[in-house]
């Protein structure tokens, strides 16, 4: 329970950092990259032995294609803010646990309960009332845009489901687990500096001072939000099916109290019953149990 709860609180200091750059004038993109790299090299130095990483070769080509999805949905999300709004946009992120879940009864075969069933449901539910806002996005032009929470949704959900099948199937040791969030990490910014090299058109606006401490600031809790979400998965506490649902929905309520409490967001009624609601998926999630 330790580990669940550590990982919300550093989840939830992402989003407000994050959501703290636009007030500071950092330029997000380049920040996140700078974020990569710090987080892959607190995992290095955290990583003992050293020599795990020449010998566990076998998380090399998942952690590669794990960079590329950080990397890649970060920018769909980016997008899908854009063109669509910041409440599609979040939807599609936190309803992504939908597949993880999913994956969890088919793969692992986590045992169905009615309780639990019933509180995924609620959970689900008071996680798209929690992110919705009541403010109409604008017209988008295009039909090609609408697939771009469709990505959001099935990316961060294949981001999840690899790290919970990769604690459970691949990795072997706290070593191998350090490994592979350092690699992931690594690739991440490897490949978004690649995009940025190629795609960001304003380089010499970048304050270069102000986007390295922001990427540092950002690095430190990602890179413990990945190794104790891997912690709690691995401690097997309560079953994947359950984790996923209450951390998202933890998540969900504790940004969205200290958005309001730092960012005088306020909440509408559907938000309001959505917290109402997450609180009773909670309860009955446990009751389940």
């Amino acid at each position: 329970m330790f580990y669940l709860v550590i990982s919300v609180i550093c989840n939830i200091l992402l989003l407000l950092i994050i959501r703290s750059y636009q007030k500071f004038g950092v330029a997000s993109f380049p920040a996140i990259i700078v974020n990569y790299f710090v987080a892959g090299s607190l995992s290095l130095f955290f990583t003992t032995p050293k020599t795990i990483y020449l010998e566990a070769s076998h998380l090399w080509l998942p952690a590669l294609f794990l960079g590329s999805l950080f990397v890649t949905i970060f920018f769909l999300i980016t997008k899908t803010t854009e063109k669509m709004g910041v409440s599609v946009a979040s939807v599609a992120n936190k309803m992504s646990v939908v597949i993880p879940v999913i994956l969890a009864f088919i793969i692992y075969k986590d045992s169905p309960h009615l309780f639990k069933l019933l509180g995924i449901i609620i959970a689900f539910i008071s996680v798209f009332l929690v992110s919705a806002s009541d403010k109409k996005t604008e017209s988008v032009s295009g039909k090609k845009n609408f697939l771009l929470p469709i990505a959001v949704f099935l990316g961060s959900g294949i981001i999840d489901a690899i790290v919970n099948y990769a604690q459970k199937k691949m990795v072997h040791s706290e070593a191998e687990a350090t490994c592979f969030s350092s690699l992931s990490f690594f690739s991440a910014g490897l490949i978004g500096f690649i995009a940025f090299l190629i795609l960001y058109k304003n380089k010499k606006s970048i304050d270069v001072k102000k986007t390295i401490l922001a990427g540092v600031i950002l690095g430190v809790p990602n890179v413990f939000s990945i190794y104790f979400i891997m912690k709690a998965i691995d401690a097997n506490f309560i079953e994947s099916s359950v984790l996923y649902p209450v951390f998202n929905v933890s998540v969900v309520l504790g940004s969205t109290f200290f958005a309001y409490l730092f960012f005088a967001e306020k909440l509408s009624l559907k938000n309001i019953i959505g917290v109402i609601l997450s609180v009773i998926a909670i309860a009955f999630i446990a009751f389940a149990k």
